[in-house]
């Protein structure tokens, strides 16, 4: 059972830092051409912020698979 839940973490950890990763690279791109080049440079910032949200999240829930098997309980 702990190993399910510590496969099931690591997972959501990949889908989250694959996210966040091509979120990075493909920010410029994902911003549309029609914004000023003020809104499109803001716009980017967001989605690049956004990403490495998802680049957290995702180190949040491999320490948590790691802490769940390390600490008793």
């Amino acid at each position: 059972m702990m190993i399910a839940a510590v496969l099931v973490q690591l997972a959501f950890a990949a889908a989250f830092f694959a996210i966040g990763r091509w979120g990075q690279r493909n920010a410029a791109a994902l911003v549309p051409a029609s914004l000023s080049p003020e809104g499109r440079a803001k716009k980017e910032r967001s989605l690049r912020r956004g990403a490495r949200s998802c680049t957290i999240i995702a180190i949040v829930f491999v320490v948590l698979a790691v802490a769940g098997q390390v600490l008793p309980g």
